[in-house]
């Protein structure tokens, strides 16, 4: 039974209800940034974060930066693309369209492959899109909120690094991290983008994702500097 207030229920994707062990441990004293005990605090959110994304490899690296699941995007957009690149957003809803828009704010050129509302892009399909053309990455929502459509993963990205190995795979998993599996590893994912206030239960206003060395690789490979102070990943 819930200790908490009186209040009426939030039955929404999110934010959602937290759980009274998570409101107790945020009733906490502030401290510093650079104590040890916050430093401590911080290095097993980390190695939990590895846990909850299943990777072992020491070139994977998570982040948790405060903000939304929007600066997820901006996360991506800044740091593995540059202008004129070409990305290939692979269409289930209205957030696919947001991150399109994230893209383009940077320059970057995309191209939706699309699918009637309700349904998913079909492996066949992707295929033959990076058959036409090299795209530097490859995004795809998990779940999108707005039609409930959950993509496969696996197949996806098995697709894209037997068809086109040098594309980087980046998942949206703001409605899924924490409810739908994600094998990191095992998948050969490149980058998971999410936030705090779904499947993971905690309040909003934590953006929280893990990039392959390969994507870090891609970073410091750049030809220019990242458009974003606040989202470079070298800050």
């Amino acid at each position: 039974m819930s200790n908490q207030p009186k209040h009426p229920s939030l039955l929404i994707p999110g934010p959602v209800e937290i759980d009274d062990t998570v409101l107790r441990s945020m009733s906490h004293y502030s401290e510093s940034h650079v104590d040890i005990s916050f430093i401590k605090t911080f290095g097993k959110t980390l190695f939990m974060l590895r846990k909850l994304f299943q990777t072992n490899d020491p070139k994977s690296q998570p982040f948790v930066i405060s903000g939304s699941g929007t600066l997820g995007w901006d996360l991506v957009a800044a740091n593995l693309a540059e202008r004129g690149d070409d990305v290939l957003v692979l269409h289930t809803g209205y957030f696919a369209d947001s991150f399109s828009d994230c893209f383009e704010t940077y320059g970057i050129n995309v191209t939706q492959l699309r699918a009637p509302i309700g349904s998913r892009p079909q492996l066949i399909e992707i295929e033959e899109a990076l058959s036409k053309k090299t795209y530097k990455l490859l995004t795809v929502t998990h779940v999108d909120t707005s039609t409930g459509v959950l993509s496969e993963l696996e197949p996806i990205s098995e697709v894209v690094n037997r068809v086109s190995p040098e594309t980087l795979v980046i998942v949206d998993g703001v409605c899924s991290v924490g409810s739908e599996e994600i094998a990191f590893d095992a998948w050969k994912l490149d980058g998971v983008i999410t936030a705090s206030q779904k499947a993971i239960g905690g309040p909003a206003g934590l953006s929280i994702s893990i990039f392959s060395g390969r994507a870090i690789q891609s970073f410091k490979d750049r030809r220019t500097p990242p458009g974003s102070y606040y989202g470079r990943n070298d800050t």
